[in-house]
């Protein structure tokens, strides 16, 4: 038996990269760029959430067909395509010089995202992967927590010194070198290869797949009860996420040291993504769903006890805050796999439950700061919601059972 690693991996590593340029570069680190843009061009603030707000409505008008141009054109050229656009995305970002250009650029992110985000890496890492699938995802998910930590420093640091536009066309480089190596590392199947998939006894067992798919499936009660967590937990992992920031530097935190808590959050990202899909190859669905919840609401508990100050309680908040966020990229998957009779239907589906929680609940916490004077009463809201999400779940699993 040869001791060469499995092509699967060289797979997985590409999804990594795809993950490190259209989620990292393309999308979490865009807030690096915001206040300057919206400095430089003299928008309103209103003006600076439109773009992302467009970013997120193409995101969702995306999810609705990413699966048939999948099933069409195939993984290999839709995810190179969608890191190509988030690439094209950062010269136009350079070079716009009016409002509607940038929101043009920002719904190019949008689609790239889509097509090169977790569902076409998702689907991969099932036709690629019989078993260490939670694994498999982990390490590829974990691309995006990687740029998160290295990248704003960098783009900030170029923007201070040869300006906004210099750093956007340096992050497009990188974007089309990733876009190259997905290209030449990802492939549809393994039977393009002359290849099975990865199993840890070498052996293929279809069988064992067909009795599984064969047997599972919600009633529409369910299913609904399933997107609703799934909306639900949208609310923690979009504008839980990135309002961080503003929860922390409002409760009297300084800037500099919020600025090292997301450094510090992006490694934690790509740390709990690896863990959690540890976790659910070893202990099974609920297991990894106990983990998954469970670090975010811990981390909920303590992001409501922010104004009680020290270093402590944000350090020990973010930890949990980056260990939990694998249930945006590792628990859809295992949700399809677990629950649902089409798995590639319903990874969709669940992503797009969970993009639109991003968008309904993103007004929230400016709305209870505005109305309130802070932000610790939206992340007590964020708790009950995800306390809600982590019963509705659990209850699915124990009635599959």
């Amino acid at each position: 038996m040869s001791n060469r690693p499995h092509y699967a991996w060289l797979v997985c590593l590409g999804g990594a990269l795809a993950l490190f340029a259209v989620m990292g570069l393309g999308v979490n680190v865009f807030s690096v760029y915001q206040p300057e843009i919206i400095r430089l061009n003299g928008f309103t603030d209103a003006q600076g959430s439109w773009i992302t707000t467009t970013r997120s409505l193409f995101i969702l008008g995306a999810l609705l067909c990413v699966n048939q141009l999948c099933a069409r054109f195939g993984l290999r050229r839709i995810m190179t395509a969608g890191v190509l656009l988030v690439g094209l995305s950062c010269l136009c970002f350079a070079y716009a010089g009016s409002f509607p250009m940038y929101c043009a650029a920002a719904a190019l992110t949008g689609v790239g995202y889509c097509w090169a985000g977790m569902v076409p890496i998702s689907l991969a890492i099932a036709r690629w992967f019989q078993d260490r699938r939670g694994l498999a995802l982990g390490l590829a998910s974990a691309g995006s927590g990687v740029s998160t930590v290295i990248a704003p420093v960098l783009l900030t640091r170029t923007m201070a010194h040869w300006g906004m536009r210099t750093s956007f066309l340096c992050e497009g480089a990188v974007v089309f070198l990733c876009a190259l190596l997905v290209w030449l590392l990802v492939r549809d199947t393994p039977g393009d290869m002359g290849l099975t998939s990865y199993s840890l006894s070498g052996a293929q067992q279809p069988e064992r797949a067909a009795l599984q798919k064969s047997d599972r499936g919600l009633s529409s009660g369910q299913w609904a009860l399933l997107l609703l967590a799934a909306l639900l937990v949208g609310a923690t992992g979009g504008p839980g996420f990135s309002h961080l920031t503003m929860l922390y530097t409002s409760s009297g935190y300084d800037s500099l040291f919020v600025a090292g808590l997301l450094s510090y959050l992006g490694a934690m990202i790509s740390l709990g993504k690896i863990l959690c899909g540890q976790v659910y190859d070893r202990l099974g669905g609920r297991g990894g769903n106990r983990f998954a919840f469970g670090t975010l609401l811990l981390s909920l508990a303590l992001c409501c006890l922010a104004p009680v100050g020290g270093v402590l309680l944000p350090i020990l908040a973010i930890t949990a805050f980056g260990l939990g966020m694998s249930i945006t990229a590792i628990s859809p998957a295992r949700w399809a796999a677990d629950l649902c009779a089409d798995y590639e239907s319903a990874v969709r589906t669940i992503t797009l439950a969970f993009t639109a929680g991003m968008l309904v609940f993103g007004p929230l916490p400016g709305l209870l700061a505005g109305w309130l004077g802070g932000y610790v009463p939206a992340y007590a809201a964020f708790l009950v919601l995800m306390l809600a999400a982590f019963l509705i779940v659990q209850g699915l699993y124990r009635r599959r059972r």
